[in-house]
């Protein structure tokens, strides 16, 4: 009997001590904290992931930055930028093709930063998918293997003049083509841009990151884009 009642009150004293044990934590709630907006430029390198013969061409972005707190040390940033890229295809004996693109991008950044958040200082890392979508640009072709006009006449579907209309050098001229027009570079593309950065107040930032796009350029090719920017952020 003894024991039972032994056993009984070790029951009751561990109900009375689990009974003022708090299970787990209070969800996170959302902060406060305002929006901030602000502006940002970016200087670029950029090129496409073929090897041969490409050349990496200096671009840009530019356009407009929010920020919102979430939790902890975690932050939402939406940026829409208009952009400028390019890159240089060049190939021996073949051709050279300078590819000139002007678009509207758009980021949705998640961040997380580390340091002091009183004073708005302290390093981040960022992971943002994109989405951009090509409106102009002029590009130029330039055929660096002339056909020798000696073979070619009036018929080829490729030479409509006259052969005494038909110059060598005609080949050798640059010609313009708009960067998105039919069968040339595709107007959308989508990825993923990784970076670090610097707060080094409230409201000026430094980045640095390695745009990652996953869809083709061309209709008839995989080449993508590759590019790393630098840039900066002032918020207002």
């Amino acid at each position: 009997m003894k024991r039972y009642l032994l056993i009984i009150l070790l029951l009751l004293a561990d109900i009375s001590v689990f009974g003022q044990i708090e299970y787990g934590y209070d969800r996170p709630k959302s902060s406060t904290d305002p929006w901030k907006f602000g502006i940002n430029a970016n200087v670029s390198q950029d090129w496409i992931n073929q090897k041969n013969g490409i050349d990496k061409q200096i671009g840009w972005k530019a356009g407009i930055s929010g920020e919102k707190h979430l939790v902890y040390n975690i932050y939402f940033r939406p940026v829409f930028n208009f952009a400028k890229r390019g890159f240089v295809c060049d190939i021996e004996n073949g051709f050279r093709n300078e590819v000139n693109a002007y678009l509207l991008d758009m980021e949705l950044t998640i961040e997380l930063k580390f340091g002091d958040e009183f004073r708005g200082r302290g390093f981040l890392l960022y992971f943002a998918p994109f989405f951009t979508y090509g409106i102009s640009g002029t590009s130029t072709y330039t055929n660096l293997n002339p056909v020798d006009p000696n073979k070619v006449t009036q018929e080829h579907p490729y030479n409509p003049l006259k052969p005494e209309e038909f110059y060598p050098d005609n080949y050798l001229q640059p010609q313009d083509y708009g960067t998105f027009d039919d069968y040339q570079l595709k107007k959308e593309d989508v990825g993923f841009i990784l970076g670090v950065g610097y707060d080094i107040n409230h409201h000026l930032e430094l980045n640095l990151n390695y745009v990652l796009g996953f869809l083709n350029i061309g209709s008839y090719n995989n080449f993508r884009w590759r590019s790393v920017n630098f840039g900066i952020t002032h918020f207002f």
